[in-house]
């Protein structure tokens, strides 16, 4: 790891300017786990296709079931249907990595806090239709859940030539042999009869994802918004704030220490729609890559429309209602906090937006049940994308507190913050590579580490990651143009053309 400016121009032979993001970059998203945790992590094979997006950011981290095991159990449901080998059945495996030690230095940045810098005027734009804070969404049993969550999974896996998992179904059989255009003729006589018709409203059934959601669906959920700040949850009574780290993220002095963060929490409960008695285990769920201010957990959670439920939402509706209690922060700068400059990829952040969310969450649920019901010390923790990495960093707040952190699932997020991040982006944009569908990544960075958010090492040091102007074709952009967007709203879309 770099972890000099000197180190840095030898080793790297980076402009200065970049070293001295590198060395900000580093220190603010530097994570430091326990040797004895065990971390897994997961390669990143998202296509823009819909069906391999779904697999990837669903399946593949929550129950197990990643996209080569999809064709595996899609070949093998195929063949029990029409009884006849359509090819060779592969087994899938994971690319898995265990990781029982990180040697990580991890830097406090609370004495480089200033708040001198004079900030433009921003635009700061609230969600329209958002939830009112600690406001129950809704109740469901669990034969509710399986039936909205598997209606959902059908449109996304049911998708056209969804067949084609399978290497000896290809779009050609689509309609062939005289069958419908969504369906495929395995095996045609004569040119004119199909013996053996398959169809891409099969594919959530033959795959076996039907069994798997069934297997990790055993409880009823109630569903609620639930709004935290370190400022409130560090005031109660009794309340002692361990930090044995000395992290500083719930510090009166941390960026965001009165902002009330919101976050989706779902309790699982019985067949009476109680939440369960005894001490729950908890789970976190790190929300992937979002460029709109309203694209969250509690954004996108959508009660009467399944269809529109996000990666985020889905994914701590099933952790609920597989038992746990479900902790999904919407994280600083999104929905209830539209009114701060986001982190991306600033370890703090994510801390500031988690613990108090877990604080109240443990306090009202004893509160409410009369300490029938409490939230356990275990914890396990999923992300992928920039959840993978703020997964990792919730965890060290989460250990931090006492909190006996259990597993780490993480999945494609930016581990190699001193030495790859920054370096790797800078050559492929400088190359022209960088995908420009994910332009907004860099933007969001940019507006992170460009003197808005306070803490990091390079606020108010003239060094911004976001250069002053640029063009894009014969399009001129300023940073406040790019830190405007990212706060009026954001989107994928505005970011992109950035």
């Amino acid at each position: 790891m770099i972890t000099s400016l000197g180190q840095c121009l030898k080793n790297m032979l980076l402009p200065k300017a970049l070293c001295v993001l590198v060395l900000a970059l580093s220190s603010a998203a530097t994570v430091k786990v326990n040797a004895d945790q065990l971390l897994r992590t997961r390669g990143d094979t998202t296509t823009d296709n819909g069906f391999d997006s779904f697999l990837n950011h669903i399946l593949r981290r929550l129950v197990n079931f990643d996209k080569e095991e999809y064709e595996y159990q899609l070949q093998a449901g195929l063949q029990k249907r029409i009884g006849l080998a359509l090819g060779g059945i592969h087994h899938g495996h994971d690319h898995m990595i265990h990781f029982k030690n990180m040697e990580e230095t991890n830097r406090d940045l609370r004495a480089n806090n200033s708040t001198n810098t004079e900030l433009p005027e921003y635009t700061f734009t609230p969600c329209a239709d958002e939830y009112q804070c600690d406001s129950t969404l809704v109740t469901y049993t669990r034969e509710e859940v399986y039936n909205k969550v598997s209606s959902s999974l059908k449109q996304s896996t049911n998708v056209q030539y969804c067949l084609t998992a399978d290497p000896m179904i290809t779009k050609d059989m689509y309609g062939s042999c005289g069958v419908e255009e969504d369906c495929a003729c395995a095996f045609c006589l004569f040119g004119s009869w199909c013996v053996f018709q398959v169809c891409d409203s099969q594919c959530y059934e033959l795959s076996g994802l039907n069994t798997e959601v069934s297997a990790a669906i055993k409880y009823g959920v109630q569903v609620r918004k639930v709004c935290a700040s370190c400022e409130e949850e560090t005031s109660h009574a009794g309340f002692t704030n361990k930090d044995s780290d000395g992290l500083g993220y719930c510090d009166s002095d941390a960026y965001g220490y009165k902002a009330k963060n919101s976050g989706l929490v779902v309790f699982p409960t019985d067949d009476k729609g109680v939440i369960l008695s005894g001490a729950l285990p908890v789970s976190a769920w790190a929300h992937v890559t979002i460029a709109g201010t309203c694209d969250t957990p509690t954004g996108t959670f959508k009660p009467n429309d399944f269809g529109r439920l996000s990666v985020d939402a889905l994914t701590t509706l099933l952790m609920g209602a597989s038992g746990t209690v479900s902790i999904a922060p919407d994280t600083l700068g999104y929905s209830n906090t539209y009114d701060y400059f986001r982190g991306y990829v600033v370890k703090k952040q994510y801390q500031t937006s988690f613990i108090p969310l877990w604080l109240k969450t443990k306090r009202t649920i004893a509160e409410e049940t009369k300490c029938a019901s409490e939230l356990g010390n275990g914890l396990t923790i999923a992300g992928y994308s920039e959840g993978g990495y703020g997964a990792f960093a919730i965890a060290e707040a989460a250990q931090s507190v006492g909190i006996d952190v259990q597993a780490v699932l993480s999945g494609a997020g930016p581990y190699l913050t001193s030495s790859a991040l920054l370096t790797t982006g800078y050559t492929s944009m400088a190359e022209g590579t960088f995908p420009l569908n994910r332009r907004h990544y860099t933007i969001q960075l940019g507006q992170s580490y460009s003197s808005t958010y306070s803490g990091v090492e390079n606020y108010g040091t003239g060094q911004d990651l976001l250069a002053d102007s640029w063009f894009v074709g014969s399009t001129q952009f300023t940073k406040y143009d790019a830190v405007n967007a990212v706060t009026d709203s954001g989107g994928s879309d505005s970011l992109n053309k950035l």
